[in-house]
């Protein structure tokens, strides 16, 4: 009696290439910014929808020069503006950032209750377990893109 492996083989094959989704993430855009990496970038939803949410990351620069940062794109949201959190007599509050530069040799945390990036006009599709795409622009014109997980203010939190 003979028997043929090759139809589990193929079965086992197809039901592996089920599991995975097919999800790739989103195609993230070559950087163009040599030395620049975005580190530790996640997107904090907002607990209410239509409410703005964060982008939060570290910039790092490897380079010889220092990088001004011009403008950020995130994938999936309407507008993005750069703010940081002041304290102006004991009353913490928000505005845009200005000249935002990464230090050549250095790197510059945007993180709450500092420089973030504020996004409006969210996607539905962007939930938590998701990805999309951050890009940030640079004075130069160079660029430097990476998956951004988005997550909900409980996971944010540590919850």
């Amino acid at each position: 009696m003979r028997v043929s492996l090759l139809a589990p083989m193929a079965a086992f094959t197809l039901a592996l290439a089920g599991c995975s989704g097919g999800d790739n993430g989103p195609e993230v855009p070559k950087s163009t910014a040599k030395g620049v990496t975005i580190q530790e970038a996640r997107l904090v939803l907002p607990l209410v929808s239509g409410n703005p949410g964060a982008v939060y990351f570290n910039l790092v620069n490897e380079g010889e020069a220092p990088q001004k940062l011009m403008s950020v794109d995130v994938t999936g949201v309407e507008m993005t503006m750069v703010h940081e959190t002041i304290d102006t007599g004991g009353v913490a509050k928000m505005q845009t950032a200005q000249n935002v530069v990464v230090p050549a040799q250095g790197s510059l945390a945007f993180e709450p209750g500092g420089k973030h990036v504020m996004v409006m006009g969210l996607s539905p599709d962007l939930k938590p377990n998701t990805r999309t795409v951050l890009t940030i622009n640079f004075d130069t014109g160079d660029k430097a893109s990476v998956e951004l997980p988005v997550i909900s203010q409980a996971a944010a939190a540590g919850k």
